[in-house]
């Protein structure tokens, strides 16, 4: 990852985006079979995590990672549009949360119902919840890693103020504390450049979950540049978007990437290396 980036202020606005694009683009992400039978090894009682891990996060070639709560999925995704006009590839980790329910699931049915039980075992179910979480949650940091981009919107949705400590900002969702401290720790790497093969990578957050439940509260990692949203918007569409090669495009949309570097000002030296070598 080359650079963390807070979206803050972030509200609704008025996108191109219809609710039929954005329903499109759900629906090009909801194609992910979820067969347990496939990441049993040796049709025994092991999971294989690396199968998982495969099945969950098929998409690679990431540029930019959007962290984000799952209320504001609609608009990180119509977010994502745009930058997928300009030639980027976005990953919005909404797309995949469900997953993790319906793997869960389908182990917890196999393997955390006793002999002769009715319900789960609470142990058992642990045990489960633990080991696809953790599997996930390493997937996650991969893709975060192999991104170029990591973009956390800021709203209401994903930020509390602490009813406790005045001007202190919570997460609720672990996911998200997991991304920003992983996006501020991991190692800095330079800006992609195109022309070799580029690595893949994976990711995956929390499915929403109706009713009364529990909730934590997170402090709030800090990300190493923030921008306004209305600023992040007027730079997002201030690109001409042009048909063409696929390739092409995805150099324009990195170049137009390197805009948003130097608006943030970022150090003119990192920036220097051509996108294309």
């Amino acid at each position: 990852m080359f650079l963390d980036l807070k979206v803050e202020n972030v509200v609704p606005y008025a996108s191109i985006w219809s609710d039929s694009d954005v329903a499109s683009y759900k629906a090009k992400k909801d194609r992910i079979a979820i067969r347990l039978e496939e990441y049993l090894l040796d049709g025994s009682n092991l999971l294989d995590a690396a199968k998982i891990q495969q099945s969950v996060f098929p998409e690679t070639d990431i540029d930019v990672f959007i962290s984000h709560s799952h209320s504001d999925e609609d608009q990180a995704i119509r977010i994502a549009l745009s930058l997928e006009a300009i030639g980027l590839k976005p990953f919005v980790d909404s797309c995949v949360w469900g997953y993790a329910d319906e793997l869960l699931q389908k182990i917890d049915d196999k393997f955390c119902v006793p002999s002769g039980w009715e319900h789960y075992s609470y142990g058992l179910r642990n045990r489960t919840t633990t080991n696809v979480h953790l599997i996930l949650n390493a997937a996650l940091q991969q893709m975060i890693h192999q991104s170029e981009l990591f973009i956390f919107l800021g709203t209401e949705n994903s930020i509390k103020i602490d009813e406790y400590m005045s001007d202190a900002e919570r997460l609720s969702s672990p996911w998200i504390f997991s991304e920003l401290m992983f996006a501020q720790n991991v190692k800095r790497t330079e800006r992609k450049q195109l022309g070799t093969g580029l690595e893949g990578y994976r990711k995956f957050e929390e499915a929403a979950v109706e009713g009364k439940h529990v909730e934590f509260r997170y402090s709030l990692p800090q990300s190493t540049y923030t921008m306004d949203y209305e600023h992040f918007i007027k730079w997002l569409n201030s690109d001409s978007r042009s048909d063409g090669l696929d390739f092409i495009r995805r150099i324009s949309g990195l170049q137009h990437v390197d805009k948003l570097y130097a608006e943030l000002g970022v150090d003119e030296r990192l920036l220097q290396a051509p996108r294309f070598g």
